[in-house]
């Protein structure tokens, strides 16, 4: 069909086959010319640019470091200033098993008023305890003698102090008297009675020596005491800081004249106790002096109870021969 179709067309074209007219009449003559305008062929179209190739980027130079500007040295700091220290020096002490060691020492402390902390460096600082008179039962190996008594008198800034007690028929008193300073007590007198003799030791502090019964004279230095006021300077001392005495151990050092020489004690905390006092039970610190000396045989004790201001609830001297002198707390005259 589609053949047929086409062997149509070519014959009109040559002319061989005569297509049908319009069914209206045409004037051909009225019929414009057609003028046929060649066109020229469009031109190719251009060819595509070609694409630059992107290059990679050349690497800059890195910028050179700076160079760091020359340090200008801190100021030196100024020196601090001297460390403050106390004109009466560090207090003397011996640490035992279990003592305290030392530290820095504080500035001195300005005078307290009587009965308060005076002065004090390493946690040592004196509490006077206020004027009383105590009584204590006497024991000599348990059989009870006549009472003694320690009679105690202070104005804040000078102090007195006799201890008497009898032995079976024999009577012995003690006295020490002094002044009363920051640090505790300063003796300069001390006497001892026994059987109706006196002996006394007398003490040149602005020297710093002691001169004994015999004539004898031996230095006596700073924060020295005498034989019985060494346990009121240990009583102020307890009141001045009773914490330093927790544990046992701790171990105060002094130098202690009688009426014939000078000698060093060591007084050390052992523990806390309670004293039955025969009219109740205190509760107390227990101390002990120490040895002096090799084959020392003679064994001193001292108990400080608080409920007494830390005043001695009990008091015990044994003998080499092994006698027992015991004062034990029955009362008080004073606050």
């Amino acid at each position: 069909m589609i053949a047929l179709v086409l062997l149509v067309h070519l014959l009109a074209v040559v002319g061989l086959v005569r297509m049908p007219g319009p069914l209206i009449p045409v004037d051909v003559s009225n019929t414009p010319t057609l003028e046929a305008v060649l066109l020229p062929p469009p031109a190719p179209p251009a060819p595509p640019k070609p694409r630059p190739i992107a290059r990679a980027p050349r690497p800059q130079p890195k910028p050179a470091a700076p160079r760091p500007e020359p340090e200008v040295p801190a100021p030196a700091p100024e020196p601090a200033p001297p460390l403050a220290t106390s004109p009466q020096g560090a207090a003397e002490m011996a640490a035992g098993s279990g003592g305290e060691g030392s530290a820095a020492a504080p500035a001195a402390a300005a005078p307290a008023p009587s009965g308060g902390p005076q002065g004090g460096v390493n946690g040592v600082r004196y509490s006077a305890p206020a004027s009383a008179t105590m009584h204590y039962a006497s024991f000599v190996n348990g059989v009870q003698n006549p009472d003694g008594l320690i009679r105690w008198e202070q104005d804040g800034s000078r102090y007195r102090l006799a201890v008497e007690t009898r032995v079976l028929w024999f009577r012995f008193a003690f006295q020490s008297s002094g002044a009363l300073t920051e640090q505790g007590l300063l003796p300069e007198r001390y006497e001892e009675r026994r059987r109706n003799k006196v002996e006394a030791s007398r003490i040149d502090t602005a020297a710093g020596t002691v001169a004994f019964a015999s004539g004898a004279q031996a230095p006596f230095p700073p924060g020295a005491q005498d034989r019985f006021s060494v346990f009121l300077q240990l009583v102020g001392l307890v009141r001045g800081n009773p914490q330093r005495y927790v544990t046992p151990g701790v171990t105060e050092a002094f130098q202690v004249a009688d009426t014939r020489d000078v000698q060093p004690m060591q007084v050390q905390y052992v523990g806390e106790v309670e004293v039955d006092t025969g009219q109740g039970v205190v509760r107390a610190k227990h101390f002990v002096r120490l040895p002096r000396r090799a084959n020392d045989r003679r064994r001193v004790e001292v108990w400080l109870a608080q409920s007494l201001g830390w005043m001695p609830v009990r008091l015990r001297q044994t003998e080499p021969d092994g006698t027992q002198i015991d004062l034990v707390y029955r009362g008080r005259e004073g606050p």
